[in-house]
């Protein structure tokens, strides 16, 4: 059988883009569909996602050297394009919508699972993935310090726990107490680093892109790929993998 071509690195890169812009549209719609509903055309944009993602994922599996591997690789794939609306169609004629709007959560996971692959280089970058973790971990704890400080609702609490480290501030909400205070004080520095690390962070990865890369280091980058998937691998590759490690090892 002909071994199908694989894409080019700038069409694996508009590839890449693509799959992730609609994943994120994906994860969007799934939101505003627990929240309120669809609309028709986003019922028809949701559809159409739809059935890009199985399109992809079938042809992907068709391509794949090893079907298994590929099956237990692509898990969270499998998940985003299982028909959850028919499953649960029964939960919204018995009343039980909110179960039926459950079923959409592992959809969003699974959708997100992909962009956030994708960004893995830049969430790595100067540790940035840690402050990320932290300065939601903070965000929680400020809003459930403020609920219990200033009496206000959960929800209410994290809205200003989120709006005070973001540095925005729209002012709809405001401590009034010695210790909301204070913890509006912690929030605001916790804010002013997460700002400055996304700076810097952002600098620091456009920088790296832009350098001037040699064909070792392609090279490389082709085989770490090559290596992801290493038991989807031949004698073959193998065998051309270590020839190539050797060549790049006496250059």
């Amino acid at each position: 059988m002909k071994r199908i071509k694989k894409l080019s690195p700038k069409q694996h890169l508009w590839y890449d883009i693509i799959i992730s812009v609609l994943a994120v549209a994906a994860v969007v719609l799934a939101v505003i569909d627990i929240a309120e509903g669809l609309r028709p055309w986003q019922q028809k944009a949701d559809s159409f996602i739809l059935s890009i993602f199985t399109l992809d994922y079938f042809v992907r599996l068709l391509i794949a050297p090893k079907k298994g591997t590929f099956f237990t690789h692509n898990i969270c794939d499998l998940i985003a394009i299982l028909p959850f609306h028919t499953v649960f169609r029964a939960f919204k004629l018995a009343r039980w919508g909110w179960i039926a709007k459950l079923g959409k959560l592992p959809r969003i996971f699974a959708f997100l699972y992909r962009p956030l692959k994708k960004a893995k280089v830049f969430f790595n970058t100067n540790g940035f993935k840690y402050v990320v973790f932290v300065t939601i971990l903070m965000i929680l704890t400020g809003g459930f310090l403020i609920h219990y400080a200033e009496g206000m609702s959960i929800t209410d609490g994290i809205w200003w726990a989120f709006v005070t480290a973001t540095t925005v501030g729209y002012g709809d909400i405001s401590p009034g107490t010695f210790y909301g205070r204070c913890i509006a004080m912690v929030l605001m520095l916790v804010g002013i680093g997460l700002i400055g690390t996304v700076t810097s962070t952002l600098t620091s990865y456009f920088l790296n892109a832009s350098k001037k890369r040699t064909v070792s280091d392609e090279t490389l980058d082709l085989i770490k790929k090559q290596l992801d998937d290493f038991q989807a691998l031949s004698r073959e590759d193998v065998d051309a993998i270590c020839k190539l490690l050797r060549a790049l090892k006496d250059k």
